[in-house]
């Protein structure tokens, strides 16, 4: 194994979740197909060209009860930034509430927020010292 391709995001409506994701968030949509009955939408963020967010549409009830739980209050991902003030005050501008205060500690500075169905995500500026950890580790995993 050498990569994650996708997070799965369950949903209750794919324009709902686009229009959130794309237009609040900043993501792109670069895969929307349907094959048969199945609607295939991918995200992504535009300097990150092979990870992504897979939305995938609930379709049973259990799933249904899922929406916006799936990791039991818990983060769904952490999101990476080179400027944290920049990103905070750009998505708090967009409308995206943040569930806790912004916080920093010796190695970052990160705040987390909610998507509109209440997945958690945690955007993240690593600061010098674990950044140049964070990049040096990923080249040595190569």
């Amino acid at each position: 194994m050498n990569t994650i391709g996708r997070l799965v995001i369950l949903v209750r409506d794919y324009e709902e979740a686009i229009t959130f994701y794309r237009d609040k968030l900043g993501f792109e949509v670069f895969v929307d197909s349907e094959e048969s009955s199945l609607r295939f939408v991918h995200l992504r963020l535009p300097q990150q060209k092979n990870m992504g967010i897979w939305l995938l549409k609930a379709s049973s009830s259990a799933q249904r009860d899922q929406v916006g739980r799936q990791t039991a209050g818990e983060p769904c991902a952490v999101i990476y930034t080179n400027n944290f003030d920049f990103d905070y005050r750009r998505l708090s501008e967009n409308g995206v509430h943040f569930t806790k205060p912004r916080c920093a500690d010796t190695n970052a500075e990160f705040g987390h927020f909610v998507d509109l169905y209440g997945n958690e995500f945690v955007l993240v500026e690593l600061k010098t010292v674990a950044a140049d950890y964070y990049h040096s580790s990923k080249k040595s995993a190569v």
